[in-house]
């Protein structure tokens, strides 16, 4: 038998040389860009898609009438489409106008429903809990009045609240009572003012339902004056 132990072994091929991995990698770079190229074109559609406009909305309720301020307002974006014009969009100033008709909360505002308000005074009616229970800003009001000599008498009617607030907030002291500030005509103040004035005068409110129509405000008070006065 012959002998193999011999025998010789082929050679070992030569290792290649393992190069050290770059963050440069050619296909790495060109995947990253195409990532990116992929969300910018994304981005662009989506942005082109979106033809939602920023109009304002009203925050809660308000009767006709309502001075409107910042609290009364926000901004949403909503598509309108072929519409839009007829909205009040958001680089509109619409606070210190005034809304023509009672509108809900969440509802945009129209170009037409807004308009500047009429010439008018704001007075303010004090009134106690016991007498006025419940009203808050954008209610509509009717105020009378009650003397020793006449009861109820309709001061003004239909007429919106446009602030309530407690009386201590106004430095009267007290937290029994509050405020109504009303927007009324010249006459109309003039007419209030001279109730609050009377001796004993004992102011009441109340509100008016959606669908109550205004009581009349222009009884003749000299019966509540008393004699003599």
């Amino acid at each position: 038998m012959a002998d193999t132990s011999q025998r010789a072994l082929p050679a070992s091929p030569t290792p290649r040389r393992v190069k050290t991995p770059s963050w440069l990698d050619r296909r790495l770079v060109t995947g990253v860009v195409l990532v990116l190229v992929a969300v910018l074109v994304g981005a662009s559609v989506l942005s082109s898609a979106d033809k939602r406009q920023p109009v304002w909305s009203l925050t809660h309720d308000v009767a006709a009438g309502t001075v409107l301020t910042g609290a009364d307002l926000r901004p949403v974006r909503v598509q309108l489409g072929s519409a839009a014009a007829g909205y009040l969009p958001i680089t509109e100033a619409v606070a210190g106008k005034t809304v023509r008709h009672a509108m809900g909360g969440g509802q945009l505002l129209p170009r037409d429903e807004v308009a500047v308000p009429p010439g008018g005074v704001t007075v303010t009616v004090p009134v106690q809990p016991q007498t006025a229970p419940g009203i808050g800003r954008g209610d509509r009001v009717t105020v009378w009045i009650s003397t020793k000599t006449c009861r109820g008498v309709v001061l003004v009617s239909g007429v919106p609240v446009q602030s309530a607030d407690r009386a201590s907030r106004a430095g009267f002291g007290s937290d029994s009572g509050s405020l109504l500030v009303l927007r009324v005509p010249s006459a109309e103040a003039t007419r209030i003012v001279s109730a609050l004035d009377l001796p004993g005068a004992v102011i009441r409110a109340g509100v008016l339902s959606s669908d109550q129509q205004a009581e009349d405000g222009t009884a003749d008070l000299t019966a509540c004056a008393g004699p003599g006065t």
